[in-house]
């Protein structure tokens, strides 16, 4: 089995009972890595043996994919929509892209970093997915919650679990150390802050996103709460799917992991 049909397996509702905060991230993270496919628990007990072993290839199906379609798509006219640029890596035309603060390649071969490491698998699937969007516009420049899209009604919990929540509690009475640690993925300060703490991280170079954070207040009880916002207009660059996920990234980047 490839990730997607492992996904076609979950409920998609991204329950988090498996530990992950996407059905997607589960099923990438089995085929991967070894995650046991057992963890989910709507997963039928057949599933979860001989076929385990066919799932544990980390060359996935879906990458394989993903990399043979590159081939059909032509880079240099992708390049201005997508906010990167063409460059030349060992005589190999190659696409540029800043992800969460550094530079990724793009090729028909592979995707690596500037340093030449391969990134991670999931982040692989999150580039390969924005560079086959392809752009269909421009940034709107207004912010929104991710309850204004369309279908992100049980996504909405996700986000606030696995980004918003998590960014609060590890950055509570730290306010500077998030900064710090946004800054070091190439954001800055919104013109405009109703928070203690208002940062546009471009997690790809048109799909920013807005982390506003109001620190605890113990004299009136209050915890430290987080809000993550995206331009009205991020549905044109990547699926909602992916844009929790580059959400996701970011704050499991932002907290060392």
């Amino acid at each position: 089995m490839n990730a997607l049909e492992i996904l076609k397996k979950t409920p998609k509702t991204n329950c988090g009972k498996c530990g992950y905060p996407a059905c997607m991230a589960f099923a990438v993270a089995v085929v991967s890595s070894g995650e046991d496919l057992a963890k989910c628990p709507h997963i039928e007990a057949e599933d979860t043996g001989a076929q385990v072993e066919q799932v544990r290839d980390p060359d996935t199906m879906l990458l394989k994919t993903l990399k043979n379609k590159v081939g059909t798509i032509d880079l240099a006219e992708r390049a201005q929509m997508l906010g990167g640029r063409m460059v030349k890596e060992q005589g190999s035309a190659m696409l540029e892209l800043s992800y969460l603060g550094e530079q990724v390649l793009i090729s028909e071969k592979a995707i690596i970093t500037a340093s030449g490491t391969e990134p991670d698998p999931r982040d692989q699937i999150l580039l390969y997915n924005y560079l086959f969007f392809g752009g269909k516009g421009d940034l709107s420049g207004k912010w929104v919650g991710l309850e204004s899209f369309p279908n992100s009604i049980s996504k909405v919990v996700t986000l606030k679990r696995y980004t918003e929540d998590k960014l609060a509690r590890e950055f509570e009475g730290r306010k500077d150390e998030l900064e710090r640690q946004l800054v070091a993925m190439k954001a800055e300060k919104a013109p405009e802050c109703h928070a203690d703490l208002c940062m546009i991280v471009p997690v790809l170079p048109k799909v920013p996103v807005l982390i506003n954070f109001w620190d605890a207040d113990e004299e009136d009880g209050f915890a430290a709460s987080v809000k993550v916002l995206f331009d009205e207009n991020a549905m044109e660059f990547l699926d909602i799917e992916s844009l929790i996920f580059a959400a996701e990234r970011l704050a499991e980047k932002a907290c060392g992991q």
